[in-house]
């Protein structure tokens, strides 16, 4: 498993950093690509966010019938879904102790914030019979204190890993 990690220069959170893995094979697709994240913030982890500049205005080629419903409060909850560096080194060791021969890459990296308003938590991506999660966190014996889940989405054309 090939392991990218990029340090922040700064960071405005503690929990900042997002994570993308490809998987080898997975639901008879092969290089499969996975957005690692935290689901369950909670209501008072988004209060305390709350006009801490955090979301900035709508990317404006983002047509206005895409951003119906948009608020501030899903666009922090995208954030909350991110880790902390600890919580991603410490999920790297895991993985790749555990699973190192079902994963072709790990990449971490910090969240770029302000995110634009539109955004929202993967959490909320209904699942359907070619995307879904995968709940890291059911496994049997699971070592840490936050949840971590997967979205994939088989629709999506497979990762070039040449």
């Amino acid at each position: 498993m090939k392991i990218t990690f990029l340090p922040a220069q700064s960071l405005r959170l503690d929990r900042s950093y997002i994570m993308t893995a490809i998987l080898e094979s997975f639901k008879g697709h092969r290089h499969v690509e996975v957005q690692i994240f935290r689901p369950g913030a909670t209501d008072d982890e988004v209060k305390a966010l709350q006009g801490c500049d955090l979301v900035a205005p709508a990317d404006p080629s983002v047509p206005s019938q895409v951003l119906q419903g948009a608020t501030e409060e899903a666009a922090l909850r995208c954030i909350l879904e991110s880790f902390t560096e600890e919580e991603c080194r410490a999920f790297m060791e895991y993985l790749e102790e555990r699973y190192a021969d079902k994963f072709a890459s790990l990449t971490i990296c910090p969240m770029e914030v302000p995110v634009p308003l539109g955004v929202g938590p993967l959490e909320s991506i209904t699942e359907t019979k070619d995307s879904g999660f995968i709940r890291f966190d059911a496994v049997r014996d699971w070592p840490f204190p936050f949840r971590a889940w997967g979205y994939y989405d088989l629709n999506q054309p497979d990762v070039d890993q040449a």
